[in-house]
Parts: C-alpha cells; sequence; structure tokens
C-alpha cells in the first residue's frame, strides 16, 4: 500500500481530524481519506463576489422595504403585526371548532 505524507497541517486541524477518525471509526488515516471522499458532497456550490453582493443589496432592500412598511402601519413592528395576525388565525380556528 503506497505511503500518504501530508505535511503543514495545523494543529487544530490535526485535532479535528483525529476527533473525525474516531467518530467515523476509522483505523488508518487512509480510510478516513476514502470516507471522506465517499461523503462529499455531489455538487460544489461556489459562491463569488458577486452573489454575495446581489444578497447584500436583497438584504438592504428587504430592510428598507421593513421600515416603509412599519412607518405605514404605525406603531408596532412588522414583526409584531404578523404575530398579532397569526395570533388573531389561531384564534379563529379554534372557534370554528
Amino acid at each position: 500500500m503506497p505511503t500518504l505524507l501530508v505535511k503543514n497541517v495545523p494543529e487544530d486541524l490535526m485535532k479535528e481530524l483525529r476527533k473525525l477518525k474516531v467518530e467515523l471509526g476509522c483505523r488508518t488515516w487512509a480510510e478516513l481519506l476514502e470516507r471522506l471522499v465517499k461523503l462529499r458532497s455531489k455538487e460544489i456550490i461556489v459562491i463569488g463576489e458577486e452573489d454575495i453582493e446581489r444578497a447584500r443589496r436583497a438584504v438592504d432592500e428587504f430592510l428598507e422595504l421593513r421600515e416603509i412598511v412599519t412607518e405605514k402601519w404605525g406603531e408596532g413592528t412588522v414583526l409584531e403585526e404578523f404575530r398579532r395576525a397569526r395570533c388573531h388565525e389561531a384564534k379563529d380556528s379554534n372557534a370554528r371548532r
């Protein structure tokens, strides 16, 4: 069997790998490596800077919308109004029973 040599692995990573080796019941490092390869996700998702920027803009727009809706509704926040509405729905459904 060929030898596997891994260099310059930080100690905290080695601790995690040792723990994982025990948790997965692997006797050798090669067995752990084989398990990790087999358990890996079939698809790799890469998030680029453009995706991150679009997500940031979407969050900012949502927060802006939340402020506008809260201003129009007056007292309370959108979340409070949503909870209040859900409470009424629960009471209505209990009354129907």
